[in-house]
């Protein structure tokens, strides 16, 4: 439990292989090259997929046994599918229809009791009450980076969004979000920082950290993901040769908790979860 994750690490990129060769197809229901890299750097599909290994790691280290997962950005399969094989409940929001019925293919496939659920609803609007009634002892999820993939152009989608009209949806359902999780709960987010037109950083993880604690959670950690470079190297020659600007290959992995850490640790209980394979 350091506050660095290196998934360049070849038993991380080996767990994450166990993971895929399940069958995950996390980049199913999602279009190609949202990223929009060109042709020569595209080795993969040019779109984001989240890593199942980090999802496992947060899940065994702040989830009770069978506890609710509420993740208000689903995207992808990943993070329901891990959560099901793990034994634990999930419950999923994304905007796009195509991308649930994809999710629920995926899930069909490969999850058991308890099974995944996902459902097309806007986490941004004013109803996210009406939809998801419970209570989560875990919010886990990963907010479009502002326009860097554009998803749809859908109305309530904030990745087509300017971004002060982005950060501002963004923090009002960080908001709506606390008010589902349990007291002495945990919650992490997975965010990257993004530049503006200019190249200046906009300060997505500062938005993030400062809705939390808005909504009355304490901010409790932060852990630094160092990611595998992918496309990296052949993409960051340019732009540091045209304005000194070095390729980014972190994300910020954004902790907090709801009451008291100590009581949410003795209810984590030391109970292992379900055994994925």
């Amino acid at each position: 439990p350091f506050s660095v994750l290196d998934a360049k690490q070849g038993y991380w990129q080996d767990r994450k292989r166990e993971w895929i060769d399940l069958g995950l197809k996390s980049g199913e229901g999602r279009g190609k090259n949202l990223l929009n890299y060109s042709v020569v750097a595209r080795m993969d599909t040019g779109t984001s997929i989240f890593d199942p290994v980090l999802c496992e790691i947060f899940y065994r280290w702040f989830v009770p046994q069978g506890g609710l997962i509420f993740d208000a950005f689903a995207g992808g399969s990943v993070r329901g599918v891990v959560a099901s094989r793990l034994g634990f409940n999930y419950t999923g929001f994304d905007i796009r229809q195509e991308q649930v019925e994809a999710n629920q293919i995926q899930a069909k496939d490969l999850c058991s009791d308890p099974m995944p659920k996902w459902r097309c609803l806007d986490s941004c609007g004013k109803n996210m009450h009406r939809h998801f009634k419970g209570q989560a002892d875990f919010l886990f999820s990963c907010p479009p980076y502002g326009d860097l993939e554009v998803y749809s152009d859908l109305p309530g989608d904030i990745s087509n969004m300017p971004w002060d009209v982005f950060a501002g949806s963004l923090r009002h359902s960080i908001k709506q979000q606390a008010k589902r999780l349990k007291d002495n709960r945990f919650a992490a987010y997975v965010v990257s920082d993004i530049r503006g037109k200019d190249g200046e950083y906009l300060g997505l993880p500062e938005v993030v950290r400062s809705s939390f604690c808005e909504a009355g959670l304490k901010y409790y950690g932060e852990i630094v993901l160092l990611n595998a470079l992918g496309t990296l190297p052949l993409r960051v020659r340019g732009q540091w040769e045209k304005s000194r600007k070095p390729g980014r290959a972190h994300q910020n992995v954004l902790l907090f908790v709801k009451g008291d850490p100590k009581l949410a640790k003795q209810d984590l209980g030391d109970t292992p979860c379900k055994d994925p394979f």
